[in-house]
Parts: C-alpha cells; sequence; structure tokens
C-alpha cells in the first residue's frame, strides 16, 4: 500500500483485519501532510460537490476580494485551465444531482465505518457528534444555498433552519452579525485529526502491519498490475498494489497509463492555543467558507481554496486571512501563539474521488482524489476496498468512483 495519509491509513487497518499481509509505505510519518491540518468535520450528509449551478457568477467576486474563499496565482492559470473547464461543467444541474447521490452512498455510512476502527485502536474519545451549525450573514445567503441544502435534507438527516436568537442560543460565542442558519445535529468532528491517524497508524503496527517510511519512485510491472515497488531503500516485491497517495497519486499513476485530472486545492488553518472563547459545535460561516473547529491542540480555522500548483511555497497571507476573519465572528478571539499550516487537498473535478481496481491491472487498486472530504470518506474507503479486494459484496456502488470515467466522459 502507497500512502499514509487518513485514507491510507484506514484502508491498511481494514485490509489487516481481513487477514492480509500489508506493508504501508510513505515517505513521510503517518498524517504528516494533508491529513495533518484538516479542520476535523465528520459531516454525512456533505454530499455537495464543489462545483455547484451558478458559481461561475460567484468567483469574480471571490477573486477581487483579498480575504475572499479562492485564490488563483494567476502564472498557474495555463496549467490549470483545462481542469477548471471540466470542474465548471461538473457544476450543472443534473450532473451536481447525480455526484450528490453518489457522495452520499461514501459520506453517510462514516460513523458506523470508523467505530469499529476506532474501538480498535482505543480512539472513540476523538469523535464528538455534536452537530454542526453553518452560519450567514444575510437570509439571502441561506437561500443562495438553498439548493445544497435541499441536498443535504435528501439524505435523510435533519436539517434544521434556524434565525438569529436560536444561532446565539446554540453557539452564543459567535458575534451576533448572523442572520440565519443551518444545523445538523448528526454531524459531528473529530478532535485530533492527526492523533486520529497516529493512533489508527500505531494500532495497525500492533497487529501486525508493516510501516516503512521510504520515497515511492515506481513500479516494476506484471501482467496483473506492479510485481514490485521501486523505493529509495531498493525493490519489494508485492502480490496486489494499492495507491493512496493523494495528490502524489497523479505521477504514480502515469505510470499504470491513466493520467488522470487531478489537481491540488491548497487549503490553509491556524491554530490558536489559547484562543480565549471556545465555541461549543464546529462551526461553519458559509460567507467565507471556512471551518471553525474546537479541538484538543485549540481553536482550528481552516479554509480557503488557492490554486497554485502543489509545488509552489506557501502564501501564509492566506492564512492571515482567516485570522481576520476569526476576530470578526468571534468579539475577543486571542490569537497570540497561533501556529499556521499549508496543505494539498488532491480534488478531482466532479469532487468524487477514484475507488476501485485499474482497468488492465486486476492486482492494482486506488484510493484518492477525496479532496475537502478525506477525513469524511476514509472510512467507507476502506471498508468498501477490503470487501472489493475480499471478493465480497460491495456495501457501496463503486461505478461512479471508476478511474475511467474521465476517458469515457
Amino acid at each position: 500500500m502507497i500512502g499514509a495519509g487518513i485514507v491510507g491509513t484506514v484502508c491498511a487497518n481494514y485490509l489487516l483485519r481481513d487477514g492480509h499481509q500489508v506493508t504501508l509505505i510513505d515517505r513521510a510519518g503517518p498524517g504528516e501532510a494533508t491529513s495533518f491540518g484538516n479542520t476535523g468535520g465528520i459531516s454525512p450528509a456533505s454530499v455537495v460537490p464543489v462545483a455547484y449551478p451558478g458559481m461561475i457568477k460567484d468567483i469574480p467576486r471571490w477573486l477581487i476580494d483579498p480575504d475572499g474563499p479562492l485564490y488563483l496565482h494567476w502564472s498557474y492559470l495555463p496549467h490549470v485551465l483545462p481542469w477548471l473547464v471540466k470542474f465548471l461543467r461538473a457544476g450543472r444541474r443534473d450532473r451536481v444531482e447525480r455526484i450528490s447521490k453518489a457522495l452520499s452512498s461514501l459520506n453517510m455510512p462514516t460513523f458506523e465505518a470508523f467505530r469499529p476502527l476506532l474501538r480498535d485502536a482505543g480512539l472513540e474519545h476523538l469523535f464528538h457528534q455534536t452537530g454542526q451549525l453553518f452560519v450567514y450573514r444575510t437570509k439571502e445567503g441561506l437561500e443562495h444555498d438553498r439548493f445544497g441544502i435541499d441536498l443535504k435534507r435528501a439524505t435523510g438527516l435533519r436539517v434544521d433552519i434556524l434565525g438569529a436568537d436560536e444561532i446565539r442560543q446554540l453557539e452564543p460565542s459567535l458575534a451576533p452579525i448572523f442572520a440565519a442558519a443551518h444545523f445538523i445535529s448528526d454531524h459531528g468532528h473529530c478532535k485530533n485529526p492527526f492523533g486520529l491517524v497516529q493512533g489508527l497508524a500505531e494500532n495497525f503496527v500492533r497487529r501486525g502491519g508493516s510501516l516503512l517510511r521510504e520515497e515511492v519512485l515506481g513500479f516494476e510491472m506484471g501482467p496483473e498490475g506492479p510485481k514490485s515497488i521501486q523505493t529509495g531503500n531498493g525493490r519489494r516485491a508485492v502480490d496486489l498494489t494499492l495507491i493512496a497517495a493523494g495528490i502524489w497519486s497523479r505521477a504514480l499513476m502515469k505510470q499504470l497509463g491513466h493520467d488522470v485530472p487531478l489537481e491540488t486545492q491548497r487549503g490553509y488553518h491556524v491554530t490558536l492555543p489559547d484562543p480565549g472563547i471556545m465555541p461549543r459545535i464546529m462551526v461553519l460561516p458559509m460567507d467565507y467558507k471556512m471551518a471553525v473547529t474546537p479541538m484538543d491542540m485549540g481553536l482550528r480555522l481552516g479554509g480557503t481554496v488557492e490554486l497554485a500548483g502543489a509545488d509552489a511555497p506557501p502564501n501564509y497571507e492566506r492564512a492571515r486571512a482567516l485570522l481576520r476573519i476569526g476576530r470578526e465572528i468571534f468579539p475577543g478571539l486571542n490569537t497570540e501563539g497561533y501556529t499556521q499550516w499549508m496543505g494539498n487537498r488532491p480534488c478531482f473535478p466532479d469532487s468524487l474521488p477514484v475507488l476501485g481496481s485499474v482497468p488492465g491491472f486486476p492486482k492494482a487498486y486506488v484510493a484518492f482524489g477525496h479532496g475537502h472530504q478525506g477525513l469524511l470518506g476514509a472510512s467507507q474507503t476502506g471498508k468498501a476496498l477490503a470487501e472489493l479486494i475480499g471478493g465480497r459484496p460491495l456495501s457501496m456502488d463503486l461505478a461512479p468512483f471508476r478511474i475511467d470515467r474521465f476517458a469515457r466522459a
């Protein structure tokens, strides 16, 4: 297995539970890349893809706002333009409805699929199913999101619409600047995403899995897939290969004959160790496309989308923008001693990951491209891949997640 982020680590644990001998390889330690800095949301009804109908009208406003949720390095535009065209096409209403159903099959079982892994590793205390509050400055803002709210309701989960007084009663730490909200009580958060990956990896090793900190350079191919993996430390024979390496999966897939449209949407966070104010639940200020999560290490504010490529240096002005917004929505917020971070979200244009076997190579499998929802989608991904590899009936339809769907589009 290649990739020790949350998706790869969960897959490795599920395969180990099935009795496979599993070796997990990553050039970094478990959870030290993108999984380190996510905002911890666990939201089964998060079934709204990133691209949505009418988004193209919002993009110019975002781009001219220095604190807006989207930032584009203009020198990167020629490279990312073909991906952006596919992305905007995926935002057509009919496609969004189909994508939403696929996301529902992946995300709705998240708590149930995580449960056995958390229990085995003694990590149940990290999950809090206390709800998520999505707040808007104006009632018009909520109405703008009505299509997405309806998609969430289509999952069967309860979505409550709140006014200003109800918002203050539910989360009194917020400034009195929000006029409307929707609240999903069945959502929750992880209070230490990095600790979660580390704990799952430690349990994986305790149960007999092998964890190698090596860089994967390529494959020696056989007729059914890689027969060995070439790392910086030598060649390692394999029977099956599962690629779950996030944004770095694209380069590996080219060696298997698949050039997939995987792009990084770089995200930032700031974590405040002594914020002075701690919300009781996870709050998502929708005007700013960000999330605020109470965590073990303090208060985390995360979000933004930056299109710049995986190799560009971090632009920490994006993190400082989160601080400015945080002071606006939480009066008296103490930002002293904050830490900042940037990570590469691996995103496909249609907001769906690739899951399943690789056409032409029955012993090669993929599980990457979860975009903004790696933590959320990891548990059902691991469960479904273990079912597929084990030849058991599948608990979800993997057809919408095929890696060759882009070639067929």
